[in-house]
């Protein structure tokens, strides 16, 4: 497969298996035997005074703001506005539901940057902190997913000014702003996959140039969620 038909049908993937609005169910042509990715960027509920009830499954959230992603915390003007207008923990909260038929599979929630750390939560169960807004990061749901009914993903940004996150700590004259400011989605694999590839380009001026290839293949037991890789 040449790369043209590669984006083709990888674009098609994505874009066919896009997951369904909140409290519906994804299409059918998500059922792949593969991964599966469903975006997740619509149907976004937002507030900027969080709560520890915000975080639970049954937490009625009506009054949030709805919001598509990519979303910042507060707007501001072009010109003259205090740093700190952005420097606030706020809550964001997505309702979904699985295909049933995907049942089985590992769950993984991915973004692509939020600022500045960010605590994510799946039916009210605490998965963990992550620190740094300018790289990806995910978390694994499967021990947490209700295949059966709706779930609740949240996100707590705290996009304050914080000396244990760089570029923070007086170091620099920097502004990061708040909020979750690029894409989201769900990611559904099987219990071996292929995690990631590395490409590396060799001899390109010359006659004979050459591709390296690294291939990183994780293994998830059915029972555990612990990570094995296997460089090819």
């Amino acid at each position: 497969m040449d790369r043209r038909d590669f984006l083709k049908g990888t674009g098609g993937l994505i874009a066919a298996a896009n997951l369904a609005p909140a409290n519906a169910t994804a299409n059918a042509q998500a059922a792949t035997p593969g991964r599966t990715v469903f975006a997740l960027n619509r149907g976004w509920r937002f507030s900027a005074a969080p709560s520890e009830a915000a975080r639970g499954a049954r937490f009625d959230d009506k009054d949030f703001a709805r919001i598509a992603l990519p979303h910042a915390n507060v707007r501001l003007p072009w010109h003259g506005f205090d740093e700190k207008d952005f420097a606030f923990v706020s809550v964001y909260r997505r309702r979904f539901r699985l295909p049933p038929d995907l049942r089985g599979r590992h769950v993984f929630v991915d973004f692509e940057g939020a600022m500045t750390a960010s605590t994510v939560f799946i039916n009210g169960v605490r998965l963990g902190e992550y620190k740094g807004g300018f790289t990806p990061f995910f978390f694994e749901l499967t021990p947490h997913i209700d295949w059966d009914g709706e779930n609740v993903l949240v996100v707590e940004p705290d996009s304050t000014e914080r000396a244990d996150i760089p570029p923070f700590g007086d170091r620099i004259d920097y502004l990061t702003f708040g909020g979750i400011y690029r894409q989201v989605s769900l990611r559904l694999v099987p219990f071996s996959f292929l995690e990631n590839i590395f490409a590396v380009p060799k001899d390109v001026l010359t006659g004979h140039p050459a591709l390296d290839v690294t291939c990183f293949v994780q293994h998830l037991a059915a029972s555990q969620c612990r990570l094995r890789d296997v460089v090819l």
